[in-house]
């Protein structure tokens, strides 16, 4: 049996890749390798490093901070610029041994890694979920 690969083409700016996981002490990892993958098939190794430090970051905020069921990163592919948001979806109740922080409290931890490493980092909170989203250049790796 022959296979032939398809060429590689880059997708148009404006594509984007969705991947939900449960909150789960495995799901920063498996976001990173997710993430590496994406960006080293798309032509965008450069800021796969970067990048995974990045998105380890904050899904690991969502599962350290949040009660949601459900962790939602969302990689959108813009002409300059790469687009990374995690949502915290859906929060349930979950027991927890201290209470959960409240949201502007919640924003002040770990960001100074995050900020260092991108263009930019917004959190845009929800009525019942908050989104951190932040931009990577290409090229533009730390």
């Amino acid at each position: 049996m022959t296979t032939t690969a398809l060429p590689q083409e880059p997708p148009e700016p404006g594509v984007s890749y969705r991947m939900t996981a449960p909150r789960a002490a495995t799901t920063p990892k498996i976001v990173r390798e997710w993430l590496a993958l994406l960006l080293v098939t798309l032509g965008h190794e450069e800021i796969a490093e970067q990048a995974k430090l990045c998105v380890s970051d904050a899904v690991t905020r969502a599962y350290l901070l949040t009660r949601a069921d459900r962790i939602t990163v969302e990689v959108a592919l813009g002409s300059t610029a790469l687009v990374v948001t995690i949502d915290e979806d859906r929060p349930g109740w979950l027991p927890t041994p201290r209470p959960l922080l409240p949201w502007r409290e919640r924003q002040r931890v770990g960001l100074a890694l995050i900020q260092a490493h991108t263009s930019t980092v917004r959190i845009l909170p929800g009525a019942r979920d908050a989104r951190m989203q932040f931009t990577l250049a290409y090229g533009e790796a730390a």
